[in-house]
C-alpha cells in the first residue's frame, strides 16, 4: 500500500469510513463533524495520511511524531474501509508509520483504546502493540495505553 497526504478532496472518503464505523464515530466524534474533529488534532502538528491499494483509497490513519502527554509518537485514528478489513491492511499501516518513525530514531508507537472496545485493542495486539499500562481521562474514562516497540 501507498500512502499520501490527505487533501480535502478526500473528505468524502473519510465520511465512508466513518458510516462504516459507527462504534468509531460514536466514541470519537461525539456528534461533532468530521471538520471540527480534524481541526481540533491540527494543534498537534500531526499528519493525516490516506492509504491506497491498488490505486482505491483503502485506510485513512493520523499520528503525531511528538505528542505533548509523553513527547513521544502516537497513533491518533486508523480506519480501514469494509472493502479491505481483515486482509493485514492495518498492520501494514502501522508497519509503514512505525518504520518511518523508526528511521527517525523512535524507539516506540504508543496508542490509546478505551478499555471497553476489545475489537479495537485486538486489531493494535495482533498488529505487535503491547499493552502499557491503563489511564483514566479527565471525565473518568479508563483506556488502555498500548506501545509498539519500533527497535
Amino acid at each position: 500500500m501507498n500512502s499520501r497526504s490527505f487533501s480535502s478532496s478526500d473528505l468524502a472518503f473519510f465520511e465512508e469510513l466513518v458510516e462504516a464505523s459507527p462504534d468509531w464515530a460514536k466514541e470519537e466524534l461525539d456528534g461533532n463533524s468530521l471538520e471540527r474533529y480534524m481541526s481540533a488534532y491540527a494543534m498537534y502538528n500531526g499528519e493525516w495520511l490516506v492509504w491506497e491499494d491498488g490505486g482505491l483509497p483503502a485506510a485513512l490513519s493520523f499520528h503525531l511524531e511528538w505528542a505533548p502527554s509523553n513527547g513521544k509518537p502516537w497513533l491518533g485514528t486508523l480506519l480501514v474501509h469494509p472493502d479491505f478489513r481483515q486482509k493485514g491492511r492495518a498492520k501494514e499501516v502501522m508497519k509503514t508509520i512505525g518504520k518511518c518513525l523508526r528511521e527517525k530514531g523512535h524507539k516506540a508507537l504508543f496508542a490509546a483504546v478505551p478499555y471497553e472496545k476489545d475489537e479495537w485493542l485486538n486489531m493494535l495486539a495482533c498488529s505487535g502493540f503491547e499493552q502499557l499500562k491503563t489511564e483514566k481521562d479527565e471525565r473518568g474514562k479508563r483506556y488502555l495505553i498500548m506501545v509498539l516497540p519500533l527497535a
